[in-house]
């Protein structure tokens, strides 16, 4: 449980950092500013054309739509690079159901009804939440209550989701844990490990605040002015 509201690229280099890790994590967080993400092949002109009035805009190292996190849960999950004698994790659409199915359990033990979507609904643009897909957490009538965008980097996993449009009850999150892990360990106090701070601030320079990291052409080469 992140107690500290951070600023967006804080919120998205800690996630990093985490994923970096040979633990599984499971963070609930809040936000500095009001903030909208998209994911790393979106662009900063289209979140902003669709939700003017935030502050931040934060272009997200994991894919799915665009994000209002103005309202609602953020969590991060990350799941370390399994050994090299393990099998892989399973593939995204799996996991991303395992994750869901998780979730959804804890939500509906803290009082809020819910289902996974069984397939993909009618596309309605690059908001996420007017464009639910198979698995995500939808209320009876279909409405969304939660999704998230998924990223694998040298067999890791970084999952970065958000539930909105309902009101979990108290202990959700450690059912949610017990639902993912054998083991949890709660911390409600966020250094968790030495030198976090240092390693925060130096990726959130080196990459999230860098101008490369808006760059529209999502760090393709851009071709020569003749």
């Amino acid at each position: 449980m992140d107690p500290v509201p951070r600023r967006g690229y804080d919120n998205m280099a800690t996630d990093e950092l985490l994923l970096r890790r040979q633990e599984a994590w499971l963070r609930i967080y809040g936000w500095a500013k009001p903030a909208v993400s998209y994911g790393y092949f979106d662009t900063k002109a289209v979140a902003s054309k669709i939700f003017p009035d935030a502050v931040e805009y934060i272009r997200r190292w994991t894919g799915g739509g665009i994000v209002d996190h103005r309202h609602g849960i953020t969590y991060t999950l990350t799941l370390p690079a399994p050994p090299k004698e393990a099998s892989p994790y399973p593939p995204a659409s799996r996991l991303y159901a395992w994750i869901h199915g998780a979730l959804a359990h804890a939500l509906r033990q803290s009082g809020v009804e819910c289902i996974l979507l069984q397939e993909d609904a009618p596309d309605a643009g690059r908001a996420c939440w007017a464009s639910p897909v198979t698995s995500d957490i939808v209320s009876p009538a279909g409405q969304k209550l939660a999704g998230a965008g998924q990223r694998r980097h040298r067999g890791a996993v970084l999952h970065q989701g958000l539930i909105q449009q309902c009101s979990p009850g108290p202990g959700w999150e450690r059912i949610f844990s017990e639902r993912l892990s054998q083991v949890v360990e709660l911390t409600n106090s966020f250094t968790p490990w030495f030198g976090y701070e240092t390693e925060l601030a130096e990726l959130c320079n080196a990459k999230y605040l860098a101008p490369d990291w808006e760059d529209e052409t999502h760090g393709r080469r851009k071709p020569r002015q003749s």
